[in-house]
């Protein structure tokens, strides 16, 4: 392997490394503040103002960076059975396309984020803490490349069998 691609393999190994633990992190902390604030509700007869707020911000981190460790495991939701008969060249093109049309919706996403971030930075605040929002906004853009970098990967990953192996005669006359 070239040089170019140890460095690539290694950044990209690193990314996943550092958004695996933004994930472990807001959903640990995550689950503490609703465990607080029940307690807090129920044992107690108090109610911790932002626990509920922040538990919701963290959600929404866990929510955006996951959705590219889902992908990288293969995990979201595909219907592929009639694109699995296609010969091998037309699946390579079904699955350039499919992916491009998802880059194309998160470059979308990146896009209508900056007007958002900036406005979060300038002059919303949350709630209750009253930290700057921009912070919150900021899931969005992060997320979707992330999502871009993940889908791509996987178009490289499946370029030789883009929708798994179609079914054979047998399995589908022993059903």
């Amino acid at each position: 392997m070239s040089t170019v691609g140890t460095i690539f393999n290694s950044a990209i190994e690193v990314l996943r490394k550092v958004v695996a633990w933004i994930v472990i992190v807001c959903f640990i902390y995550m689950t503490v503040a609703v465990l607080a604030q029940v307690f807090g509700r129920y044992i107690f007869n108090y109610s911790i103002s932002w626990t509920e707020e922040t538990a919701k911000f963290a959600q929404i981190w866990v929510v955006l960076m996951g959705a590219g460790i889902t992908m990288r495991r293969g995990l979201h939701v595909a219907v592929d059975v009639l694109a699995a008969m296609l010969p091998l060249p037309l699946m390579r093109a079904l699955l350039v396309l499919v992916a491009s049309g998802c880059i194309w919706f998160l470059g979308i996403v990146i896009y209508g984020s900056i007007p958002l971030i900036e406005l979060g930075w300038m002059f919303e605040t949350s709630p209750v803490l009253q930290i700057s929002m921009w912070i919150i906004y900021l899931c969005l853009p992060m997320g979707a490349f992330y999502f871009g970098i993940e889908i791509i990967l996987s178009v490289i990953k499946r370029w030789d069998q883009p929708f798994g192996q179609p079914p054979s005669d047998d399995s589908m006359s022993a059903s």
